[in-house]
């Protein structure tokens, strides 16, 4: 029956992209985007294949996660049509009444507190939603992700083919055929829906930039942000300057354009590090500092457990120390050390030696030690230490794992892109093309690469990880390099280089064996 269902579903989206107007796009054809979204329901079941037969443990699967939680959701349409509506909308969502559904949900309440949102609950939601189609069926799922993250995708290409027509294959294909790109947003996971708003959002900028200004595009640019501000805050973040400064540049004269970007840049800046002065929250350089402390805390592994005032923490060589205390609970064993920190205070954590503790608590996480550690330097707050640290955060975002580093089956795929990386990098050194008309969709994408590349590496010191959340960089810093490469210059040197060998082929002297009759 899954099998029917993902045929049915696929042949429907199918039409859609073979009728719908916004998949008629220049350079390509129709069956073009057919075929990527073909090939992204394959990769959604390698994804699927990977998560359920290598790594097993489906409670800590991400593509399994959110949407084993979303039967407890969908359950209450059958039973409770208006509590449904109230988890799916989120309107008095948070009062005790719905605690008899958020209990029975493994990831309904985000692991930390330093997170600006719970996007656990956008995922919860939409499979909860697609359930209604899926009669419970994963891989339904993994199609209805599939058409999203291409929609966004596709969205992407339309924006930048207009200023790179000689090079639209190229443009394709990084956008659209990027092995980590087709991976992880083909799968029930963020990513499908990060591509989706980024590539809405950018789109429709672009559109109200070109004189095209809408009511339409207005409603998209408000909506994309709002849900890319829900996926992923870091994103949005990372994307708004560049934006911003795209469509600056298109609405005012070419000139002092570095004076602009460097206005518009140092601006976001000077907002972006005082807003909890004038909000409540927390200081965006605490946030990084307390999000690569989560990271490190989750890539050590270990057991958290929780009380109405305590965290407290079990290395994983101690995890025989956590034992049932009944009804749920758990206590820590006499003699056994441990570290804890009072919930309303993470800054200040205390190490116990040998614990007189007899507090019962509840389990919160459970995690083994990660298998790609690579060391990062602890933030300590500030801004010079956070922008001392920002370039080695960068390299390692963009160039590892290095060929050495590739450990796992879901490394490899990145080793092959930072060789392609590389490799366009030198290729532009020597052939090297600048136009002003691309000044503004260039420095969109530089920004968001380098900005991104920089959050990513000052938090995650877990190369599996942080492949990951590089993804939504690589397609744009390849488009980045498109824009600078000399195709024209480069097809000449290659048959130049053809036609020399093949005089030289023709000018060799043919020698005969001194046997030949």
């Amino acid at each position: 029956m899954e099998i029917v269902l993902c045929l049915f579903y696929g042949l429907v989206f199918i039409l859609i992209i073979r009728r719908a107007g916004f998949f008629k796009v220049e350079g390509l054809g129709r069956w073009f985007i057919a075929t990527v979204f073909i090939l992204k329901i394959f990769a959604g079941l390698l994804l699927w294949a990977v998560y359920t037969f290598y790594y097993t443990d489906r409670l800590s699967a991400d593509i399994y996660k959110y949407f084993d939680d979303s039967r407890y959701m969908f359950e209450a349409l059958k039973s409770n049509p208006a509590d449904f509506l109230g988890m799916l909308s989120g309107l008095g969502d948070q009062s005790y009444y719905f605690t008899r559904y958020y209990l029975h949900m493994n990831n309904w309440d985000s692991p930390f507190y330093s997170s600006l949102y719970n996007d656990s609950h956008l995922m919860i939601r939409f499979n909860a939603i697609v359930r209604i189609f899926s009669f419970g069926y994963f891989n339904v799922h993994t199609v209805f992700m599939c058409f999203i993250s291409l929609s966004g995708l596709t969205a992407v290409y339309k924006s930048f083919v207009p200023f790179i027509r000689d090079k639209s294959r190229e443009l394709a294909a990084v956008i659209f055929l990027l092995p980590s790109v087709l991976f992880w947003s083909s799968g029930v996971l963020k990513e499908g829906f990060l591509f989706f708003s980024a590539g809405m959002l950018i789109y429709h900028v672009f559109c109200i930039s070109a004189g095209r200004m809408s009511l339409r595009s207005l409603y998209w640019i408000v909506f994309s942000a709002t849900l890319l501000a829900i996926v992923k805050f870091y994103v949005l973040i990372s994307l708004l300057p560049g934006l911003t400064l795209f469509y600056i540049l298109k609405k005012t004269s070419p000139r002092f354009v570095l004076a602009k970007a460097a206005l518009v840049m140092t601006a976001y800046a000077a907002i972006g590090l005082n807003t909890h002065h004038f909000l409540p929250l927390h200081s965006p350089l605490e946030v990084l500092r307390m999000k690569q402390r989560d990271f490190v805390g989750l890539a050590n592994g270990g057991t958290y457990l929780i009380n109405d005032s305590l965290f407290a923490y079990i290395s994983p060589e101690n995890h025989d120390a956590v034992l049932p205390a009944g009804g749920g609970k758990f206590h820590i064993r006499q003699g056994s050390a441990y570290y804890y920190w009072k919930n309303n205070n993470t800054k200040d954590t205390i190490f116990v030696y040998a614990s007189t503790d007899t507090v019962r608590y509840s389990l919160f996480s459970d995690h083994p030690r990660a298998g790609s550690v690579i060391k990062i330097p602890p933030l300590d707050g500030s801004f010079l230490d956070a922008l001392g640290n920002t370039p080695s955060a960068i390299l390692n975002s963009l160039f590892r794992p290095y060929p050495w580093e590739a450990r796992s089956i879901l490394l490899l795929l990145p080793v092959f892109e930072n060789i392609l990386v590389t490799a366009a990098l030198i290729a532009c050194i020597f052939f090297f093309r600048w136009k002003r008309e691309i000044s503004a969709p260039f420095l969109l994408c530089l920004s968001f690469v380098l900005i991104l590349a920089a959050i990513s590496g000052l938090v995650t010191p877990v190369l599996g990880a942080l492949v990951r959340y590089r993804t939504p960089a690589l397609p744009f810093l390849l488009i980045t390099i498109l824009f600078i490469f000399d195709k024209e210059k480069f097809l000449k040197k290659i048959t130049m280089f053809s036609g020399k060998r093949k005089r030289t082929q023709e000018k060799e002297p043919v020698y005969f064996s001194a046997h030949a009759e």
